[in-house]
């Protein structure tokens, strides 16, 4: 099943949200600093990592007991606690260490929003109300605070803009700010002045009939992307005999070349694209974009 990737606030709401990360970047001086330094932002915040461990079921009833009736919680296994009045936060200490900032920054904003800290005492956060297509406010503000932080602002998008349209852009910048891959290609793509669009799918499943399947987990297409092309219909899953599942890396490989891609416009019209892959082992992520940010010496498989 596709999944939404609709992180986006009303317009005010996100000019609120920036004006407080640009804040918490300010107050750590940490413009310019790489890889984006979140625990300096959060000790300028006043928001401290405590501890204790997350695995603990008497710990999190005692945190249950302490909120009374203002506690917000997980919708499923839980990765973050807010403690807003002691400004502490409690992380399962088994979360990957790419996740780590963004979530750091995620339960910072819990606590540094002014309208979000005196509504809930406490604060439980897991991977669903981490996720993109998180329809709760609440959450989609705490979400876009730890994206603006993490990404400088558009310091990102403007760096980005600067290299030719390509899947390793977003990879590689991951590591200067401290991004997870995931986070990094969703910015990328969802803030390129190009039409583009990033096809994440899950790592391929063998099949003895297909040899392969990947089935699509999310779509992100940058604005001028779909004002050009819609939104478009694809298919649940990709196999080898398709040209999108034709560019999935397979036998330990990490990408693969272009493969052409003819997408139809809103007009009707054929358009010469390119598919270029790459994967972390967790996702596979198809980047689409024009055959016209290509030089002539770049070679199609």
């Amino acid at each position: 099943m596709v999944r939404p990737d609709d992180s986006s606030l009303s317009p005010r709401q996100q000019r609120l949200v920036r004006q407080h990360a640009r804040q918490a970047l300010k107050s750590a001086q940490a413009f310019g600093v790489f890889p984006t330094p979140v625990d300096e932002v959060m000790e300028a915040a006043k928001v401290f990592v405590a501890e204790e461990d997350l695995s603990d079921e008497g710990f999190l009833k005692k945190m249950a007991k302490a909120a009374g009736g203002t506690l917000k919680r997980a919708l499923d296994k839980i990765l973050g606690v807010m403690h807003v009045a002691a400004r502490l936060v409690y992380l399962d200490k088994a979360v990957h260490v790419a996740k780590l900032p963004f979530l750091k920054l995620h339960e910072t904003a819990h606590a540094v929003l002014p309208w979000q800290k005196d509504i809930y005492a406490v604060t439980e956060d897991c991977k669903k109300t981490l996720a993109p297509e998180i329809a709760d406010e609440f959450e989609k503000e705490a979400n876009v605070f730890a994206t603006e932080v993490i990404f400088q602002l558009d310091a990102f998008t403007k760096e980005a803009a600067d290299h030719k349209v390509g899947i390793l852009v977003p990879v590689k910048m991951s590591k200067t700010y401290g991004s997870s891959i995931y986070s990094a290609v969703r910015r990328y793509v969802s803030t390129h002045h190009k039409a583009c669009l990033v096809l994440v799918l899950d790592p391929p499943v063998v099949h003895e009939d297909l040899g392969f399947t990947c089935d699509l987990r999310r779509v992100v297409a940058s604005e001028s992307f779909v004002k050009q092309f819609g939104e478009l219909n694809w298919p649940e899953y990709f196999s080898p005999d398709d040209r999108i599942g034709a560019a999935v890396p397979v036998g330990g490989k990490k990408m693969s070349g272009y493969r052409r891609v003819t997408l139809i416009d809103q007009n009707g019209n054929q358009n010469q694209c390119v598919g270029e892959a790459f994967t972390n082992s967790h996702q596979v992520f198809i980047l689409v974009h024009s055959i016209r940010t290509l030089t002539a010496k770049q070679v199609f498989v």
